[in-house]
């Protein structure tokens, strides 16, 4: 792919709000020309997201305590 094309490529999943760099970007069109479903990927990807958020919640980065011990506005 052009770098060209993987600029406005990106620049549109900028737009939408993707969360994608160009590398990752790039990776999922590669995924996608060797036969991975579009749908899938986008799953996989939604998946890990969420798996992330889910982590993130349990531990504090700056003090390392349990998010337990922590008090949460919900």
């Amino acid at each position: 792919m052009s770098d060209d094309r993987l600029t406005v490529l990106h620049n549109i999943s900028e737009l939408v709000n993707s969360g994608l760099s160009k590398e990752t970007l790039k990776i999922c069109i590669e995924l996608i020309d060797n036969g991975v479903g579009g749908r899938a990927l986008a799953q996989v990807i939604k998946s890990i997201r969420e798996g992330i958020e889910d982590n993130k919640g349990g531990e504090c980065e700056d003090s390392g305590e349990s998010a337990a011990s922590t008090p949460r506005i919900l």
